[in-house]
């Protein structure tokens, strides 16, 4: 590996196709450590919450550590922003194995599919609430937003009610045998309680919106819905976009807040032309002659540098962690020194590597 940032380097193999590399820049102190993953040896990119709903935070570390010893957990590192209120929340779309837990924005999404190609780009939702009298169009899921048509099922984690939603309503489902999609089932429309209990309903489905004309209570509806793109088995969110097709993308320069963009704690993701490299990326700051950290710009140069194609900026600041288990003793170790003085900051989600085998 090489780069023009740095003034030494480090490798370790942490696990077959799985190294780490430390990058030291002496003037104006820099501390860059990279995961680099090779997609086609024996591994799994996942993405992790460590609870069945979006609600929720946990440290990198802890994440990592509640995998079962079965998935062979390698590395991780912490991944989406989030939100306080609902406390832990992705800001976009978290798929964990399949499931979605929150839906997406309008922001980039670094994803996977079941045979562990990556990819960075927009997702969307759309679909519709069938009746007896027409089409209600779905625009989000598991994503509650003012003005919205959408459906937010039991793995949102935060239950809602008609006063705080007006126009909700609650989707019971008909069938009784289990499906493995929502279109698969019908479902009856209930009032929805107009103020909530403080649980989410762990099997009922509540309709988002103002389109209230063709829905009533008491009808019996079919959902349908698609994802764009299709088929992909762990997903998660980050902001801004940074590279594109080995390009810098311009908008690294105006996307945020002028403090968002400047020296902070970094981490961030890529992957190679060929798709085969994986480049997790975790860049410390905010510690005077230790490491000051890097600007958007300087983040997406180092990505470019490191040999990534595309690639995305994550959650940084006091969230960035790279933490690696040890094959031998099962002990997690932070792999950087993350800015907040208590240490890893308890994060929304987190992207791990495991050495479970897929066919490409």
């Amino acid at each position: 590996m090489a780069s023009t940032v740095a003034d030494s380097i480090r490798s370790e193999q942490i696990a077959p196709g799985v190294r780490v590399h430390h990058l030291v820049r002496t003037a104006a102190p820099l501390r860059i450590h990279v995961l680099d993953v090779d997609l086609a040896s024996c591994v799994t990119p996942r993405a992790l919450k460590g609870a069945p709903t979006a609600v929720g935070r946990k440290t990198t570390s802890e994440l990592l550590r509640e995998l079962p010893a079965a998935d062979v957990p390698i590395a991780a590192v912490n991944a989406d922003f989030f939100a306080f209120t609902p406390n832990g929340v992705p800001t976009s779309a978290l798929i964990v194995d399949g499931q979605w837990l929150a839906g997406p924005v309008t922001r980039p999404m670094l994803s996977f599919d079941a045979h562990n190609r990556p990819t960075i780009g927009q997702m969307t939702v759309s679909g519709a609430v069938i009746t007896s009298r027409g089409r209600v169009p779905l625009s989000t899921w598991n994503r509650p937003t003012a003005n919205a048509i959408g459906i937010v099922d039991a793995a949102w984690g935060q239950p809602l009610d008609s006063l705080s939603r007006p126009g909700a309503m609650q989707l019971v489902p008909v069938d009784r045998t289990p499906a493995s999609a929502m279109s698969a089932r019908r479902y009856r429309i209930a009032e929805l309680p107009a103020v909530h209990t403080g649980r989410a309903r762990g099997d009922t489905i509540m309709l988002v919106g103002s389109a209230r004309a063709s829905v009533l209570i008491g009808d019996t509806v079919r959902i349908e819905t698609s994802v764009t793109p299709a088929g992909q088995r762990n997903a998660v969110g980050g902001f801004p976009l940074l590279m594109r097709d080995s390009a810098i993308v311009a908008t690294v320069d105006t996307d945020g807040a002028a403090s968002f963009r400047a020296v902070n704690p970094r981490t961030a993701a890529g992957f190679s032309s060929n798709g085969r490299r994986l480049l997790l990326v975790v860049i410390d700051g905010r510690q005077a002659g230790y490491s000051v950290g890097t600007t958007l710009r300087e983040t997406a140069a180092i990505m470019r540098d490191i040999g990534a194609r595309d690639a995305v900026n994550l959650d940084g600041g006091g969230s960035s962690a790279l933490v690696v288990r040890d094959a031998s003793t099962g002990a997690i170790r932070v792999m950087n020194r993350p800015s907040d003085a208590v240490g890893e900051r308890p994060v929304g989600d987190a992207l791990a590597i495991t050495g479970r085998c897929v066919q490409r």
